[in-house]
């Protein structure tokens, strides 16, 4: 069912990667990119059509919040929907992930069905 995206993980911690990818296979995705810092993710952003970005927000380089302002401030990928996840489930952090252009935000550690939802939330949101 969710073959047809391509989902992007972005995360410096491998384990998280490792995590966040199985809970992706396990609900159907197959093409899935994995980048452990924001830089890198930007230049792939910018040369192949990405579906859905999943990134964290603390990250060495360019963190979280500085790819999806990045993201934003392009015209050509700046509707690419966004999930920020954060050890940080603090108000002010989900006011300014949201403020930024944040489609969703995930408080790390998060349950499989934490993202399953989060991602139905935004690549299917209800009308």
């Amino acid at each position: 069912m969710n073959e047809g995206y391509t989902v992007m993980i972005v995360d410096d911690c491998e384990i998280m990667r490792i995590l966040t990818r199985h809970i992706l296979e396990e609900e159907g995705f197959r093409d899935i990119v994995e980048l452990e810092d924001g830089c890198s993710a930007l230049k792939i952003l910018k040369a192949q059509k990405i579906d859905l970005v999943i990134s964290d927000w603390n990250m060495v380089g360019m963190t979280g919040i500085e790819l999806l302002t990045e993201i934003r401030a392009d015209q050509n990928i700046a509707k690419t929907p966004f999930i920020m996840l954060s050890v940080e489930s603090l108000d002010v952090s989900m006011d300014e992930a949201f403020k930024r252009g944040a489609n969703d935000f995930v408080s790390k550690p998060f349950t499989h069905s934490e993202l399953a939802a989060s991602i139905a939330r935004v690549i299917r949101p209800s009308t």
